[in-house]
């Protein structure tokens, strides 16, 4: 009986430890069919140094994300460097000034400044193909830099981690994970806090076929480019010929770019909860095909930005849900929204463009969706009811497609930034 309970210990703590190491879930939707890593041995790397090393190396690896990596200080930091205070900042310190960044002309004619930042977080590390980054219980956490999948990279699964902290003061402080140039990439369980620039920034190169589910973006900050602590850049669609399964995401304190997306390609976004957002939510510009159903926008000030040209936008309402049927074999679900502003777009004609590949979507009705998502959304919940694959999502519908093998007005601040912008 003396060594029952340190064996009982020993014994949880091995299951604990080898449950974290293999990947929770199945990809689904578009993303459908990626391995990453596959079946190589998981191994957590001992530094910084190896961790980056290890992500761009030719090796198919399973990668355990089992402690805080922190790179802020690696790579120095730039001490009174040019920067600039865009037209955006009307609030000072609490705001965000922008970093004028080697060859960028975004700055413009606005006034100059000087600050200092880390440089770590301006670029992310690259991440090669075929591999799985999986972060262990909660203590997954990569601080002051991102990933960056480009160049063509494929098959690379990200679960269970943090990205925070890179240079959030600053506009052009760091984007969390860049997709340009890719296929076949599964984003799950993720949480980004606290960056400068984009949470996601998808493009300008196709991103190819992507699923990004059970993340949590999480906008609270002390420097708000909208002067009122939520972050203005979160998730950017700007890759052309896209496909993107947006499903089952948390995004709160946000006040911009809930995604803005751009260009020809197919966005399905259901089952995410928007919460506390004081600007717009969706951005929707020409030649996007956006299907948006079974969603809660709560306290979301503009759930659809009227002031884009939008592209082709089906969101989806209780008396379009029937609409569905004869294209993907169910009914959508009807979106929420509780006081919030109008979503609109009621082009069906998505419907009937829309690609074979994303497979059987199950799709929750929208009583579920908050308490769902906020139990299951972000790191450390991976056995929290534990849907990562769409399969054991308590599902209202699905489908089976055939398969062919003191603040600025939020209209005025997306206006400032769409004419001023330099890339992204």
């Amino acid at each position: 009986m003396v060594l029952l309970r340190p064996l009982l210990t020993v014994t949880a703590f091995l299951g604990a430890s080898a449950q974290a190491q293999s990947v929770v879930g199945t990809p689904f939707g578009f993303a459908s069919g990626t391995t990453g890593g596959g079946s190589a041995t998981p191994a957590a790397p001992k530094d910084t140094a190896e961790l980056k090393q290890w992500l761009s190396d030719a090796t198919p690896r399973v990668i355990l994300i089992d402690k805080e990596f922190n790179y802020i200080g690696t790579e120095d930091t730039c001490t009174d460097c040019e920067c600039c205070i865009p037209e955006s900042n009307t609030c000072g310190d609490a705001g965000q000034n922008a970093i004028k960044t080697k060859g960028s002309t975004w700055c413009g004619s606005y006034p100059a400044t000087k600050c200092t930042y880390d440089n770590a977080g301006i670029e992310g590390m690259e991440v090669a193909s075929d591999k799985t980054i999986l972060g262990v219980g909660d203590a997954g956490v990569i601080r002051g830099k991102g990933l960056r999948l480009v160049n063509g990279v494929s098959n690379i699964i990200i679960q269970n981690i943090h990205i925070t902290e890179l240079n959030p003061q600053y506009i052009w402080g760091g984007d969390a994970i860049t997709l340009d140039g890719t296929d076949k990439i599964w984003i799950d369980h993720i949480k980004v806090s606290l960056v400068g620039r984009q949470m996601i920034a998808a493009g300008y190169e196709s991103s190819g076929s992507v699923t990004i589910s059970n993340s949590e973006f999480d906008g609270q900050t002390k420097w708000s480019s909208s002067c009122d602590g939520h972050h203005y850049w979160t998730v950017l669609g700007y890759g052309k010929g896209d496909q993107i399964t947006f499903a089952n995401n948390y995004l709160h304190h946000t006040s911009g770019r809930s995604p803005k997306l751009e260009f020809a390609s197919h966005w399905h976004a259901y089952n995410n909860l928007w919460e506390n957002n004081s600007g717009h939510a969706f951005d929707v510009g020409e030649g996007v095909n956006a299907l948006i159903e079974g969603n809660v926008f709560s306290n979301v000030k503009t759930p659809m930005n009227p002031e884009n040209k939008p592209g082709s936008t089906f969101a989806v309402s209780a008396q379009d849900a029937s609409s569905c049927t004869s294209a993907l074999g169910r009914p959508c679900a009807a979106n929420e929204l509780t006081s919030s502003g109008e979503l609109s777009g009621n082009d069906q004609a998505v419907l009937s463009s829309w690609p074979k590949g994303e497979g059987d979507s199950k799709v929750m009705t929208t009583d579920k969706v908050p308490s769902y998502v906020k139990a299951n959304a972000g790191v450390g919940k991976l056995g929290a009811g534990g849907a990562s694959s769409s399969a054991s999502v308590p599902a209202a519908t699905s489908s089976a497609a055939p398969s062919s093998s003191v603040t600025p007005s939020s209209s005025a601040h997306a206006r400032r930034h769409h004419a001023r912008r330099q890339h992204y």
